[in-house]
C-alpha cells in the first residue's frame, strides 16, 4: 500500500500533471503542518502581488528588500531549504537578495509559460548566487552544482514559477511517465543551471498542452488573490506533486 500523503492525510500520493490530481491538491482539507505551509506562501504572495502588479516597484527593489529579508528568513528555514548544512544563511540571504535584485527585476514579469523567452544572464546570476547561500564555504561553485531547494524554494516564493524541487516532488516527478521528460530526471540533490533549465523546460511544454490547467491556475488565482495578473504557475505544480 502506498503511504499516505503527509500533508493530505486523506489522500494518496498521486504524481501526473492533470486537472483532477491538481483540484484534489488543492482542494482536500490540510493537517495543520500543511495549512501552516498553505498559509505562509499565500501571505508572502500576496505581499508581492500588493506591491508589484500596480506598480513599477518590486519585492527586491531598496523600498521593499528589507521587509522581503525578513519574511524570508522567517519562513525558508521552517520549509527545512537550509537543513543539513552549516550555512549562515542569516547572513548571506539577505546579500543574495540584494545581489540578485536587479536580475529578479528583469525575469519576475515572465511566467512559466514564457520560461523559453527567459535570458540565461539574470537566470544563471539568480541561480548561483541563490545556490552560494547554502555552501559551507562561502564561495560560488559556478562550475559545479547547487542544492537544489537553496535556489527553488527561495525563487518560489519570490518568482512562483519554479517548484520547490525538493525530495518529495523529486520523488513523485520521476514517476511520472505523462511528463515525458527529455532527459532522464534526477532525484539527486544537487543540480546544475543547465540541468534546471531543462526541467523547466519540460513542464513548461506540459503546462501548454493542458489548457484546462492554465485555466483552473488564472481562476483560483483570481479568486484566491483577488487578482490573476501574476500566477504561481511553479507553486501549483509543487502542490501537485505532493
Amino acid at each position: 500500500m502506498k503511504k499516505r500523503n503527509q500533508y493530505h492525510p486523506n489522500l494518496k500520493n498521486m504524481s501526473a500533471v492533470d486537472l483532477i490530481n491538481l483540484k484534489n491538491k488543492i482542494g482536500l482539507p490540510f493537517n495543520k503542518m500543511g495549512n501552516t505551509y498553505v498559509e505562509q506562501y499565500n501571505s508572502f504572495w500576496f505581499w508581492k502581488l500588493s506591491v508589484e502588479q500596480y506598480n513599477n516597484g518590486h519585492i527586491l527593489d531598496a523600498i521593499h528588500l528589507d521587509h522581503t529579508c525578513k519574511m524570508l528568513i522567517g519562513i525558508l528555514p521552517k520549509w527545512q531549504t537550509y537543513r543539513g548544512v552549516k550555512c549562515n544563511y542569516k547572513k548571506m540571504l539577505p546579500t543574495a537578495l540584494y545581489q540578485i535584485a536587479g536580475a529578479y527585476s528583469e525575469i519576475r514579469n515572465y511566467s512559466l509559460l514564457e520560461f523559453h523567452k527567459i535570458p540565461d544572464k539574470p537566470l544563471r546570476l539568480i541561480w548561483d548566487t541563490l545556490g552560494s547561500v547554502k555552501e559551507q564555504i562561502e564561495v560560488k561553485r559556478s562550475d559545479l552544482n547547487y542544492f537544489t531547494i537553496a535556489i527553488c524554494k527561495p525563487l518560489m516564493f519570490l518568482w512562483g514559477q519554479t517548484l520547490a524541487f525538493d525530495s518529495i516532488n523529486r520523488r513523485n516527478i520521476q514517476k511520472d511517465t505523462s511528463l515525458q521528460l527529455s532527459n532522464t530526471f534526477s532525484a539527486a540533490n544537487r543540480w546544475t543551471f543547465p540541468y534546471w533549465k531543462i526541467v523547466m523546460l519540460d513542464f513548461q511544454k506540459a503546462l501548454l498542452q493542458k489548457p484546462e490547467i492554465i485555466k483552473y491556475c488564472q481562476l483560483h488565482s483570481f479568486s484566491l488573490f483577488g487578482s490573476n495578473s501574476i500566477i504561481p504557475y511553479g507553486r501549483y505544480l509543487d502542490l501537485c506533486y505532493y
